[in-house]
């Protein structure tokens, strides 16, 4: 027996470890309770960092306000979560937004103290002057930070926490903490999408030359006489301050990524690689289903442009909708060459084994390490839609005895979100498009439009947020597309074989020549599994 084949590369199989063994004593309690614990963590760790020793009555009140401003973030944070989508949880949303507040404060502690000490050696202006260090400071990390992975108005809220924790550390607090707030929302609104690694390298570049500019001006206001070493070393450490900040966002990014599992658009060009283990194992054992998955990919991409969806998240997705299928990839029709195994298995058998690919492809998601939102589209492309076919070959078979209509339905969830639902139809449309004989634009604007209306009718579409403008201009893109990928092609005199040449028992696809005799069911699904091979040839 051979061994069963990597999916997981070694990076994941080592961070899952890592992170299971970390998080372990986490699990003993409940969401509420890790969630308090969080939350009195950041507040009590925070508070320590902004403290000065000895601890006095101050420090009392210095723990309310950072009570107080954590339970606004928090507030916020979950705000934002229910009206614009994350990627993640609100709870985990806050956790990325709290520890990088954290990570800031800390920044800036260590900072201060260090540029203190260094000014304290130094006994000629403005060497001496802790301020002038203080603008090195990378205040903006944490903002460009927030910025790149979840949200800009999360960031803008971290840059205002960032500036009032900058005011509370420095005895020029309020002069500190409007060059820190400028220097956040520099970074908040310097960068664009986070589609390339340059990206940080460009916003802090952006963040260093206006830190230069507002090093000078602030110098320029509180220094008396006005003298050009102090504004050239003002100016040299703000840039220094933005150039460090390029340092810890870039640093933090993937960290960020991977801990809190945040679906970045870097991060899903890194999934779309062919190379990772588990498309390459898709590839080696289901080609079928892999050209298939690059086909849908394409639709997918093309529909969730047409309606201002993610486009990217679309085309991802579909690279990994499937991946269960490398279990019994010759139980699927895309992958066959031969007969129909399903001709020999009971009805229910074929049932399990063809909606065992979503749960099986759930656990390698898992394995490897798939963020939720990728993971999500294994389950949700197929909703609760039910096996008709396959049910009523066990009905024909059960003489009377009653069907148990559960044992022929995918496990669900319906389409959550709007490029989930665009697969289920595109991965329906593909599949039946492909059968056709002839799929010219007529064919195909029927078969797709009977998908739509029989998706729509079995309710599959009523969790997933798209309108009916939504739908119309998805089916528009859908069928545009599949046209233009199997438009008919100039036959050549001598170089092309007549259709008829073919022999029809060594056909390796189903096709039909009416678009009403692709078997989909009720629920707007091909069940090409459930038509057995002789059956089809004699249609044809």
């Amino acid at each position: 027996m051979s061994p069963r084949p990597r999916f997981a590369s070694r990076l994941d199989t080592v961070r899952n470890a890592v992170v299971g063994v970390l998080l372990r004593p986490l699990r003993w309690f409940s969401p509420q309770t890790q969630f308090v614990l969080g939350f009195a963590f950041l507040v009590i760790l925070t508070t320590l960092l902004l403290s000065r020793w000895p601890f006095r009555l101050r420090e009392l009140s210095l723990l309310l306000f950072v009570t107080t401003a954590f339970y606004i973030v928090w507030r916020v944070v979950s705000y934002r979560a229910s009206i614009v989508d994350l990627f993640i949880s609100g709870p985990r949303a806050f956790a990325l937004v709290g520890s990088a507040i954290l990570f800031q404060t800390a920044v800036m502690r260590s900072a201060y103290l260090i540029a203190t000490a260094v000014a304290s050696q130094s006994t000629r202006a403005p060497f001496n002057d802790v301020s002038v260090w203080s603008l090195a400071i990378p205040f903006a990390a944490a903002a460009l930070l927030i910025t790149m992975l979840l949200d800009r108005q999360l960031s803008l809220l971290v840059a205002v926490v960032t500036a009032l924790f900058a005011g509370l550390l420095a005895p020029n607090g309020i002069l500190l903490g409007l060059f820190a707030f400028i220097s956040c929302a520099v970074a908040v609104y310097g960068v664009g999408r986070y589609r390339e690694r340059q990206s940080v390298t460009l916003a802090g570049l952006i963040v260093a030359a206006v830190n230069c500019v507002t090093a000078i001006a602030l110098t320029a206001l509180t220094q008396h006489p006005i003298r050009l070493s102090s504004l050239m070393l003002a100016a040299s450490f703000g840039v220094g301050g933005g150039l460090l900040t390029i340092v810890f966002a870039s640093g933090g990014v993937p960290i960020n990524e991977s801990l809190f599992g945040v679906l970045t658009d870097m991060r899903l060009l890194e999934l779309s690689n062919a190379d990772l283990p588990v498309l390459s194992q898709l590839a080696l054992r289901a080609p079928g289903t892999n050209q298939h998955s690059h086909a849908v990919g394409q639709l997918a991409e093309d529909a969730c442009r047409a309606i201002g969806a993610n486009s990217l998240l679309g085309r991802v997705g579909a690279l990994y909708h499937d991946i269960g299928k490398v279990a019994a990839p010759d139980h699927f029709v895309e992958n066959q060459t031969g007969d129909n195994p399903h001709d020999r298995l009971k009805p229910i058998q074929s049932a399990k084994i063809i909606t065992s690919h979503v749960t099986y492809g759930l656990r390698l998601a898992k394995e490897v390490g798939l963020p939720k939102r990728v993971a999500d589209f294994i389950p949700q492309h197929h909703g609760t839609r039910t096996l008709h076919f396959f049910m009523r070959k066990a009905e024909a078979q059960a003489n009377g005895a009653r069907i148990d209509e559960s044992e022929f339905r995918y496990p669900g969830p319906k389409p959550q979100f709007k490029e989930a639902a665009i697969l289920m139809l595109v991965d329906s449309a593909e599949a039946a498009a492909r059968s056709l004989a002839q799929p010219n634009l007529q064919n195909i604007r029927t078969i797709v439009s009977k998908i739509f209306e029989a998706v729509v009718s079995d309710g599959q579409l009523d969790e997933s947020k798209l309108t009916l403008r939504d739908l119309g201009e998805v089916r528009e893109a859908i069928i545009n597309s599949l046209a233009a990928i199997y438009h008919p092609r100039i036959d050549y005199p001598d170089f092309n074989a007549p259709p008829s040449g073919r022999p029809k028992d060594m056909s390796p696809h189903i096709t039909y020549e009416r678009a009403a005799d692709v078997p989909i069911n009720r629920s707007g699904e091909v069940e090409e599994e459930a038509v057995s091979r002789p059956e089809q040839l004699n249609r044809r």
